[in-house]
């Protein structure tokens, strides 16, 4: 936890603060206004970005976000030396979601104002996050062939485990390059490319008093909207097994906020990389060269999982392709 003096910042709040507890990231504060939640931001610039969004979000209509407190002086946050700080609400019972259709459908609806609400913003390039991930990307394809190339040369012929492995490299890297290859496809127009946070997951929503509620991003890593919905979606999928359900957050998301094939491609780009293959085979390998004992179950897991997520993309693509055809990005 940040390093700040607590009592000073409290007192440019109106609450007078009873008790505070360190959480993991953040502090509690018990105060006579109920409880809240003081956050400590490593980046001043992220935190301004935060706090613009979440105003045009809930100007949209949506409002059950966690928004930011103002001071005694009016102000949505505090800057302390290098850091930035905020004040929101605590609420104490947020109840599980019902995943089904309906609620899959509200929630695309509400990613998509999210994402028109981030894209209004100049603080953060998303131009400059995109080749971010295409260093990462081209990055972890040249680490893979190193170590794939290592392995098959010394233990390519061996019986076994070791040579079952080893076949396995050849279409890992293969869907490696694929995935790089995307992130630079000449249907992404530089225009459509706005920041978010680099993974929307289950954690991020709850049901507060019958309402949907969007919570967290106090501390984000930062990548662009189409990771943000290629994370969700691929989790969720994951967890449910329900295309269904993938295509009703899309029709919710699309109502708000359109997607392009370039959009499209960009999601699947991220949804192509063999994540849990690539981490699988690495730490096998590792255990290798290093003589210890190593079993491939990870990577058999690691296969079932590949599998699932094929059935997605295979879904999504369809759905890539039918935006093609219907000429989205064609010019009017």
């Amino acid at each position: 936890m940040d390093k700040i003096d607590l009592s000073e910042v409290c007192q440019h709040y109106r609450a007078r603060v009873i008790r505070i507890t360190p959480l993991d990231d953040c502090y509690l504060l018990e105060t006579n206004r109920g409880p809240k939640e003081l956050h400590v931001w490593p980046r001043v610039d992220v935190m301004r970005w935060s706090f613009a969004w979440r105003e045009r979000l809930a100007r949209q209509g949506f409002r059950v976000v966690e928004r930011f407190i103002r001071t005694r002086e009016t102000k949505p946050f505090l800057v302390v030396g290098k850091r930035g700080v905020t004040m929101t609400d605590h609420a104490r019972h947020i109840e599980a979601c019902e995943p089904g259709t309906e609620w899959a459908y509200r929630c695309g609806r509400v990613i998509g104002m999210m994402h028109l609400s981030q894209q209004e913003s100049s603080i953060l390039s998303g131009i400059d996050y995109l080749k971010q991930e295409q260093i990462g990307a081209d990055a972890k394809w040249t680490k893979a062939k190193a170590f794939a190339e290592a392995f098959r040369s010394k233990h390519g012929r061996e019986p076994g485990e070791k040579r079952w492995v080893a076949e396995l490299m050849q279409p890992m890297l293969q869907r490696m390059e694929r995935s790089s290859a995307m992130l630079t496809h000449p249907s992404i127009a530089p225009e459509t490319v706005s920041v978010s946070h680099r993974e929307l997951l289950r954690d991020n929503w709850g049901m507060v008093k019958g309402e949907l509620y969007l919570r967290g991003f106090f501390r984000p890593a930062l990548s662009v909207q189409q990771r943000d919905v290629a994370s969700f979606l691929r989790d969720h999928y994951l967890t449910h097994k329900d295309l269904g359900q993938i295509d009703a957050f899309l029709d919710g998301y699309e109502e708000v906020k359109p997607l392009t094939y370039g959009d499209y491609t960009v999601m699947l780009a991220f949804m192509a990389r063999p994540r849990e293959v690539y981490k699988s085979m690495e730490a096998y390998t590792r255990r290798i060269a290093n003589r210890e004992e190593a079993s491939v179950k990870a990577i058999e897991q690691a296969l079932r999982i590949q599998e699932s997520v094929d059935q997605l993309l295979q879904h999504i693509a369809y759905r890539a392709e039918q935006t093609r055809r219907e000429g989205v990005d064609e010019p009017i």
